[in-house]
């Protein structure tokens, strides 16, 4: 989930600086006279030329493949400013090239120094993305490159750790706020905001690899009466166990989600439905939660899984994943009333001397028991 935000963050400022790099070589040439006739062959004009496409690029997601961009996400603003980096040494050697130039893409580094202080950066991303601009400052230490108005040297030596630093606090921010968001503070399970996005990225993963996809619906039996009958700080005592003890008993890789309530989805990839039958069998087999008298906390369990079922679209899983726990329930509450000696059905004899006695007490009462059996 972070690497998916970190992801997205991170190449969407990319796209917002490669829009910044355009629309910056695009205008600021009638400024430094980048436009002449004279200027058109140059080096720093084709140069621009290809920063320009480099950009376009990275706003068309088109810089690099999408596998990279998966595996390396400031793969395209590192190419930007290596880009730009390039574009400063060729045009220190271009005599063609005027102060004013020079100025302009001291601007352009000065920007993707302020883009990349808004990533969410890892330490070693940050460091990649400022290797290219401590080599050109380098350069231009050693070589005094020409950098226009601008004291770029001066400015870049303050503002490039200052972006890093930002980069970094940046990354802690989502951090925290993938945390908030993804993870219920009660049961420690995932929630159903993250749990919802997660199942579409498995499923979606599955799907490519042609593997098995299996939920599990799971809802815990009677909760609602041990709630009210204990209170609520004993039932969210109940739901914090529950929540611990699915998440120490499932694999690594499985998703155990608080669906709402007392009701949990717990996803599990590359698992065939006879498989997952095993593994929660052996999850359900100790009890889920310590109850007085030294019972157990006890749950119904729905399975369904992809290729099994023929089941394309994963809202449709959990769907039949729901209706099968519905139906386990309905078989755990048949099972208890015959193991009560109770057929469920009512005694016909039992029902009128029920009805009799109702009757004596109160005309009121006889309409009220009415409605209840009903």
């Amino acid at each position: 989930m972070l690497h998916l935000r970190r992801k997205e963050s991170i190449q969407l400022t990319a796209r917002f600086a490669a829009i910044f790099v355009v629309v910056l070589l695009v205008v600021i040439p009638v400024w430094d006279g980048a436009f002449e006739a004279r200027m058109w062959g140059a080096p720093t004009f084709n140069m621009r030329l290809l920063v320009v496409g480099i950009a376009v690029a990275v706003i068309l997601n088109r810089a690099v493949s999408s596998r990279l961009r998966r595996h390396f996400p400031c793969l395209p603003m590192l190419m930007l400013v290596i880009a730009i980096c390039l574009l400063c040494v060729f045009a220190a050697e271009d005599r063609l090239a005027t102060q004013r130039m020079f100025s302009a893409h001291s601007f352009l580094l000065l920007g993707l120094v302020v883009m990349i202080a808004i990533m969410p950066l890892t330490l070693l991303e940050a460091a990649i993305l400022s290797a290219p601009i401590m080599i050109l400052l380098g350069v231009a230490a050693q070589a005094s490159l020409a950098t226009g108005f601008v004291a770029l040297e001066m400015i870049l030596a303050v503002l490039l750790p200052l972006a890093v630093l930002s980069s970094l606090v940046q990354l802690y921010r989502t951090m925290v706020a993938a945390q908030e968001i993804a993870v219920d503070p009660l049961t420690g399970c995932f929630t159903r905001a993250f749990g919802m996005e997660m199942i579409r990225v498995t499923f979606d993963s599955s799907v490519r690899k042609n593997a098995p996809y299996t939920v599990a619906f799971i809802d815990l039996d009677d909760f609602k009466q041990i709630n009210d009958r204990n209170g609520h700080d004993y039932g969210d005592r109940i739901l914090a166990e529950v929540g611990a003890n699915l998440v120490d008993r499932f694999r690594r890789s499985d998703l155990v989600v608080r669906w709402g309530g007392e009701e949990f989805l717990v996803l599990l990839p590359e698992l065939e439905r006879g498989q997952a039958q095993d593994v929660l069998e052996r999850v359900m087999a100790p009890g889920l939660a310590c109850l007085e008298a030294g019972k157990m906390q006890r749950a119904s369990v729905g399975l369904s899984e992809r290729v099994e079922d023929a089941i394309s679209i994963p809202q449709n899983l959990i769907d039949l994943a729901d209706q099968r726990m519905y139906d386990a329930k309905k078989r755990r509450d048949h099972d208890d009333m015959i193991s009560d000696n109770l057929s469920g059905r009512r005694h016909p004899v039992a029902d009128g001397l029920a009805a009799a006695a109702t009757k004596k007490s109160s005309p009121t009462g006889s309409k009220a028991a009415n409605q209840t059996l009903n």
